[in-house]
């Protein structure tokens, strides 16, 4: 009688544990969805987020800019050292809701399905434009981001990607080839997805 109870314990548990997380998954995602609501940002799933195109050499099609940032490491880095990887190019700052709400899911994507797709992440902060080194480099260290985060220190790579509304994101093809432009926050399996079809 008690392992038969045991037993029935134990699967109630299970099913329980099982209960909460789809409940905080959808949660999770609510939250996003709000978050592109309250910014007016288009939705940035694979079938609604329409792509954004410029006037500039920095459109759809185009290769990417050869253009030289500095990391948060001091490392000096050149976009197109990146060709022969999937990249996603994502232009955020420490003060923006929608770049906060997406930041845990990059650095999810990075840690397990970035390298079994060939994909680097590039983190542009618009460091002209936010609060301060500290603020940076504290804000990395708390979300423990392990991809490459650039420093866009005079303002002039975002004014030339148009990373007017933030998040802006670019992804561009392993030969260097900007594939699509996407305004507003996104998620792990948004990222599987479109890097899948890139």
């Amino acid at each position: 009688m008690i392992p038969r109870l045991l037993a029935f314990g134990l699967v109630g548990v299970l099913v329980a544990f099982l209960i909460v997380n789809v409940i905080n998954d959808q949660k999770e995602r609510q939250e996003l969805q709000a978050l592109q609501e309250e910014y007016a940002v288009a939705p940035a799933d694979n079938e609604s987020a329409a792509p954004v195109e410029s006037s500039g050499a920095v459109k759809e099609g185009n290769p990417v800019p050869a253009v030289e940032v500095t990391t948060l490491d001091g490392e000096v880095v050149n976009l197109r050292d990146y060709q022969g990887k999937k990249v996603i190019l994502n232009f955020w700052a420490t003060w923006c809701p929608p770049c906060i709400a997406e930041m845990p899911h990059m650095q999810e994507y990075y840690e397990n399905e970035a390298g079994d797709q060939n994909v680097e992440i590039l983190a542009v902060n618009l460091t002209s434009k936010d609060n301060g080194m500290d603020k940076i480099e504290s804000f990395v260290d708390d979300y423990g981001l392990s991809f490459p985060v650039l420093l866009d220190e005079t303002g002039a790579i975002g004014d030339e990607f148009q990373a007017f509304t933030i998040p802006t994101t670019y992804l561009i093809d392993e030969e260097g080839v900007i594939q699509r432009k996407l305004m507003g926050p996104m998620d792990r399996d948004m990222m599987v997805d479109m890097m899948e079809d890139l």
